[in-house]
């Protein structure tokens, strides 16, 4: 098989032979995940949200894939890259795409408070301060909102106006703030001088106290650190601190 690397990432790399698209894990990734990721994308291809139609899960030398049809458009992130005077209608078209993927609902998803629950207890972390962000995310409403999760310029990709969304390996059934905080997270993390812009439209387009959405940051940014991703803890950190409701 003829392949050529499309994007390389931290626990996948992206391929196509010209036909499909192959998103192959790295050696360690464990099975479980992947089946997961298989089918929470396929639950969520049932609401009508345009994301990879995956066709075949299986092994290529030692390693798990999956095979989609081709996904051919520009990622928004690249666009942005390419078109920085119009980063405002990028974040709009983002800011669009995460409201419409709120309006579902799909019962069969984890719940997201128990997802930051688990990474939480499994961080780093001091335990005092887990107890207190633990505290916190209890007193959070339990909304059942569908939450990608990690919704970022990276995961979207645009084809003649229309998008394609792609990883939906975190996705749950949750707060639809505490989603926006983690893509505000990422903004800061990767795009800073988008970040707030990104933070106010969401906020503006949705009637949403910013406050509300900040108040969730400490919670997903500890929920974040338990991936041990080191170019991220140190600004992750930074935004944990423990705050009255």
């Amino acid at each position: 098989m003829n392949l050529e690397l499309v994007n390389e990432r931290r626990n996948n790399s992206i391929y196509t032979d010209g036909n499909n698209t192959y998103k192959i894990f790295n050696k360690n990734y464990k099975k479980t995940d992947v089946f997961l990721e298989s089918f929470i994308t396929s639950m969520v291809e049932t609401t009508g949200i345009n994301v990879p139609s995956i066709e075949e899960v299986s092994v290529m030398d030692g390693k798990w894939y999956f095979k989609s049809s081709i996904i051919k458009g520009t990622t928004l992130f690249s666009m942005i890259q390419s078109d920085p005077d119009n980063a405002d209608k990028y974040l709009d078209k983002m800011i669009e795409i995460q409201t419409s993927i709120h309006k579902n609902r799909l019962d069969k998803l984890p719940f997201q408070k128990e997802k930051f629950a688990d990474y939480i207890k499994f961080s780093n972390l001091d335990k005092n301060l887990k107890i207190d962000l633990i505290d916190m995310l209890n007193t959070c409403p339990r909304h059942r909102k569908l939450c990608h999760g990690n919704l970022t310029p990276h995961n979207i990709i645009i084809n003649e106006g229309e998008a394609c969304v792609l990883d939906w390996n975190h996705a749950s059934q949750g707060n639809a703030s505490a989603d926006v905080a983690r893509t505000y997270l990422w903004m800061k993390i990767n795009m800073p001088d988008l970040a707030e812009s990104y933070l106010d439209k969401f906020c503006e387009a949705t009637s949403t106290s910013k406050r509300y959405v900040q108040n969730w940051i400490p919670i997903v940014a500890a929920a974040r650190i338990a991936k041990n991703n080191p170019e991220e803890i140190k600004i992750l950190k930074s935004f944990i601190s423990v705050v009255e409701y």
